[in-house]
């Protein structure tokens, strides 16, 4: 069976094969497989919102049950108006910016808060099965810790933020995490995915 991943970033392609991979019965597609390109204006307001407008698009264009999703940071202690939400590489309203400049603001406005603060990723979610049904949710993923410390390995392949992002159990920077460590703190965020595609793609296309 097909599944289509909304998406065009080869890591994170990677990312959702490996989550997938205990289905043996699924085959991850992305669009560039496909030949597949479509423009989609994600103007939702939430992560949620803009993953069901991506999945929605794709399942339109090519019929195959989809799966998209799209994250936003929260940070506990910046105040609303500063908060990142889906645009974490916007700054003051400005895009296009190097991962230096994306970087030294956050470690910038970190400073006004004594250097450091709990934050955490929410992840909106949407699949959409062969006959059309859409099932979409949010999912907020584990605290961690953002500072102004940045690691001597910088990671950017799995994120800007990453060489200042502190994982609280395994006592170790993101960048600098081995696969298990990531494994284990992505357990719940992953645990999820299975759920929803165990419920409403493999169990659908079962049930027929």
């Amino acid at each position: 069976m097909k599944l289509l991943f909304a998406t065009g970033n080869d890591f994170k392609f990677k990312l959702m094969q490996d989550r997938l991979s205990c289905f043996e019965e699924l085959e991850l597609v992305n669009p560039k497989m496909l030949g597949v390109h479509i423009d989609v204006d994600e103007n939702g307001r939430t992560a949620e919102e803009n993953a069901t407008i991506k999945a929605q698009a794709y399942y339109d264009a090519t019929g195959i049950p989809t799966i998209a999703e799209d994250s936003g940071l929260y940070i506990d202690k910046f105040r609303e108006d500063e908060q990142p939400g889906l645009y974490v590489k916007r700054v003051n309203g400005k895009e296009g910016l190097s991962d230096d400049e994306i970087l030294n603001y956050y470690i910038n406005k970190l400073k006004e808060y004594n250097g450091r603060s709990l934050a955490h990723y929410y992840t909106g979610v949407c699949v959409i099965d062969e006959n059309g049904n859409v099932t979409s949710d949010t999912i907020e993923e584990e605290e961690f810790l953002l500072t102004v410390n940045k690691c001597k390995r910088v990671n950017l392949k799995g994120g800007i933020l990453e060489c200042i992002s502190y994982d609280l159990d395994a006592e170790k920077y993101f960048a600098e995490r081995t696969p298990e460590e990531e494994e284990q703190h992505y357990k719940s965020l992953n645990d999820r995915y299975r759920d929803i595609i165990k419920e409403h793609i493999i169990g659908r296309g079962k049930a027929r």
